[in-house]
């Protein structure tokens, strides 16, 4: 009779029994590796006592060489207890392949010269599958190559002449069971090591402050997982969407590197836009699922200006997502061929793609809200709050120029403020135009700006110049402009004292030239 559970009941869960709980702790990989080599240096220990208690068996039922049996048994009991009593966790992992060796000899060498070797098949399948649960894929087949050259030379001696093709073939089978095993370990250490690299970049990945780190470990993480040559994160542009379209997410028309890893190179500023041809950044941003192009030569989705400046044979395209919104494209790519990518990958990159959207998302708010805090709403460059900061961190070659708007309150006064507001906007515009994008651009008042550079004197004059082209005085409004170079050590409230005192004898020579 069975028994259902009702509505709302959960089956219980069958756990597996205590042989399968044994065999897993073996099995699984531990977070504690020195437990675990022990655990496998005792298994090996349990192996050579199994193989000592067969071995007597044999030799009680073939007691035609039991002398020389008994005392391979006695040899092969010791080493079962030395192997139980060594400390394994003071050695390295390597060290686990010496309990194996010695069984090709004690098997082959030790029961083909005195024994029944046909006998003894079981314990090749003891030692070769021990041998892939602990060694490297490939170091299983070279023991068994091993066994075999060892049987070749028992046979040669003729040691043994019964049972060639049985054992022959019981070892070439022992040795396939232990590669499976050892192909599967591989695979379960390299999930374990990407998993564990992934946790160790979760961390920085939170704690990134603005978009560029965020874009850069990603890339650096994404090149790790994936083991590639390089990698490349692209984001979308930072512009509110409006406000009536909700949840609504419409592709983006251009995408920009912020940072990426591999290759030597800095990616910040590459571009690609979708509006064009076919790409693979494209079919992403618009399927929001993740692309994998095997062979990149021969396939119109990558640009032939990555292949050629990055050497790409293989390439991924993966979306950085945030309720099915796109924030961005990790694009990554290996110079040698991949044909395929694993079922694991996948999660490992939706894992990434997961972490990736929210942290993005956070640091552009946060940026989006300091630049808020230290922008001028009216003319768009910096206002007092950040020339306040950059004031604070000054260089120790620091230039600062102050400017103000000459005859702008005669135009407030017969125009209103309509038209003063755009001659603000326009000689923020034209300043911002005259400075490189190093120097910060700041209004610090109603028609007084600023601009902290670095240089010397030259720096300070070229400004002044390019400003003085491109200003056409619109509506009559001039500027008068005063500058000072920091000395050694000054304090920032002396430096800009002497400009501001810089300033105003500027603009008295202009009132005198006026008068």
């Amino acid at each position: 009779m069975t028994h259902t559970p009702g509505p709302g009941v959960r089956p219980r869960a069958r756990r597996p029994g205590r042989a399968g709980r044994y065999l897993r702790t073996w099995l699984e990989p531990s977070l504690d590796e020195d437990a675990q080599r022990a655990r496998k240096g005792r298994l090996a220990a349990a192996l050579y006592l199994a193989a000592c208690l067969y071995a007597g068996f044999i030799t009680w039922q073939n007691p035609q060489a039991w002398v020389s049996q008994t005392v391979l048994v006695v040899v092969v009991f010791v080493l079962a207890v030395t192997l139980m009593v060594v400390p394994w966790r003071r050695f390295p992992d390597h060290v686990l392949i010496w309990p194996v060796l010695p069984s090709a000899f004690f098997t082959t060498v030790g029961e083909g010269a005195f024994g029944v070797l046909g006998h003894y098949q079981p314990l090749y399948v003891l030692a070769l599958g021990y041998a892939g649960l602990v060694l490297r894929p490939g170091r299983t087949t070279m023991l068994a190559g091993l066994n075999l050259a060892l049987l070749g030379g028992v046979s040669a001696l003729g040691l043994q002449r019964d049972h060639h093709v049985e054992i022959i073939g019981t070892i070439v089978c022992s040795a396939l069971i232990g590669e499976l095993i050892a192909a599967a370990r591989s695979v379960q250490r390299r999930q374990r090591s990407d998993l564990q690299q992934l946790h160790a970049g979760i961390g920085p990945l939170l704690g990134a402050q603005t978009e560029h780190d965020t874009a850069q470990l990603v890339s650096e993480l994404a090149v790790r997982l994936l083991r590639a040559d390089g990698a490349l994160t692209m984001v979308t542009d930072q512009e509110e969407r409006p406000a009536d379209l909700g949840e609504v997410s419409l592709p983006p028309e251009v995408l920009t590197a912020r940072g990426g890893a591999g290759g030597g190179e800095d990616f910040t500023g590459v571009q690609v836009w979708l509006n064009g041809e076919q790409s693979g950044t494209g079919i992403v941003a618009r399927t929001r699922r993740h692309l994998f192009v095997a062979d990149a030569a021969t396939s119109h989705l990558v640009s032939r200006q990555h292949i050629e400046r990055f050497g790409a044979q293989s390439c991924l395209y993966v979306p950085i997502l945030v309720n099915e919104r796109l924030l961005g494209v990790i694009v990554v790519w290996w110079t040698t061929r991949v044909d395929d990518l694993d079922h694991f990958t996948d999660q490992i990159l939706e894992l990434l793609s997961l972490q990736a959207g929210p942290v993005l998302e956070r640091v552009r708010v946060v940026e989006h809200l300091d630049r808020a805090a230290t922008t001028d709403g009216l003319t768009g460059v910096l206002n007092r709050r950040a020339f306040d900061q950059g004031l604070a961190g000054l260089p120790d070659d620091a230039v600062l120029l102050l400017f103000d708007l000459d005859r702008f309150k005669a135009l407030n006064d017969s125009q209103g403020h309509p038209a003063g507001d755009r001659v603000l906007r326009a000689f923020a515009a034209a300043l911002a135009a005259s400075v490189r994008d190093s120097d910060l651009v700041c209004r610090i008042g109603g028609d007084e700006f600023a601009v902290i550079a670095t240089g010397d004197g030259r720096a300070a004059r070229s400004v002044l110049e390019r400003l003085e082209a491109l200003w056409t005085s619109p509506e009559g409004v001039g500027f008068s402009a005063g500058y000072a170079l920091r000395r050694p050590g000054e304090p920032a409230e002396q430096l800009s004292a002497r400009a501001d005192e810089a300033l105003y004898e500027e603009k008295n020579r202009r009132r005198s030239r006026a008068l």
